[in-house]
């Protein structure tokens, strides 16, 4: 007889029945064949749920109506992936990457029907359609779509740009209330544009070497732009945007041309509720211009900005 470690049964132990009957041979070698299989089945299903909670394409409309869409893109895939976004006969196309989270996207085109894609590349500049949505879009107000974060514009409450855009403010007020000796003052909408506005061009320097070197997907991040202090136009309004928005001001940044530079640029335009109306604000050349001690307006002519895109 063979040697068992202690505490085993030399005997191989037989199924039973409810009331301690021995099962018959062939009956028993069906139930361990069914518990196997009944227990791989279980590995499976649980294996499947925790890789479809990590692999997953999600296209969420809940926010549409405070102007964006949330996308997650997990799958894994490293193929170029793309996003459309379509507003009555206007298209946006964005790059997407694998992530964990929601990222937002505006929905710049107002209030109507919109539908929603995601592509894969499959070849050249061939893509197939992953998947897709459509929807209906009737906005809270029309200057909504433009105080959100999303892909271009990216902050939150702990980003570099919103604590430096509280500090700034914090720092003015206390200075305003020292010179009027009013301890009840505040700073108007307007003044805070102006302040984030002198921050931007006196403090980022354009950054001729980062332009030679960009991927195809770069997007602008805040906390590289302020620390550095420099950046390309991209990150100069994407950092002004963010620092607007986050005190509740509509900001958009813009792509287009201008006449005073011959490659493809981005500028802002922000609203100034206190005249109902949208000015073209472009801190790149602003800051180009204060560098060399050369006078630099607010406010740009519409006649030398031709507009491509806006977010």
């Amino acid at each position: 007889m063979a040697n068992h470690p202690k505490g085993w049964d030399a005997k191989p132990r037989a199924f039973s029945n409810a009331d301690g009957s021995r099962l018959p041979k062939g009956e028993t070698y069906m139930k361990r064949v069914v518990f196997f299989i009944l227990t791989i089945t279980a590995l499976m299903v649980l294996s499947g749920t925790t890789a479809l909670a990590a692999t997953s394409i999600d296209i969420n409309t809940d926010n549409s109506e405070d102007g964006y869409i949330s996308v997650k893109f997990n799958t894994g895939s490293e193929k170029k992936i793309k996003l459309l976004v379509k507003g009555g006969d206007t298209k946006y196309y964005y790059n997407l990457s694998n992530s964990e989270s929601y990222v937002n996207f505006p929905l710049q085109m107002g209030n109507g029907d919109y539908t929603v894609a995601i592509y894969e590349n499959t070849a050249g500049t061939k893509y197939k359609k992953l998947t897709s949505k459509s929807f209906k879009v009737t906005l809270e107000n029309e200057h909504v779509v433009f105080l959100n974060s999303i892909q271009e514009i990216d902050f939150d409450d702990a980003d570099i740009s919103v604590e430096k855009a509280d500090e700034l403010a914090a720092q003015a007020l206390a200075a305003k209330v020292l010179a009027t000796g009013d301890v009840n003052a505040v700073l108007t909408t307007d003044e805070l544009i102006e302040l984030y506005y002198e921050f931007v061009v006196q403090t980022i320097q354009y950054d001729y070497d980062k332009i030679k070197s960009l991927d195809y997907d770069y997007l602008p991040v805040n906390e590289i732009t302020i620390t550095t202090e420099s950046g390309i136009c991209y990150d100069y309004s994407s950092l002004l945007a963010s620092m607007l928005r986050s005190q509740g001001v509509p900001t958009k940044l813009v792509k287009g041309y201008t006449t005073w530079t011959s490659v493809y640029h981005a500028w802002n335009e922000v609203y100034l509720e206190s005249e109902e109306r949208w000015v073209i604000v472009d801190t790149t050349y602003d800051s180009y211009l204060y560098l060399r001690d050369r006078d630099y307006e607010f406010e740009k002519s519409l006649e030398v900005y031709s507009k491509s895109k806006e977010f």
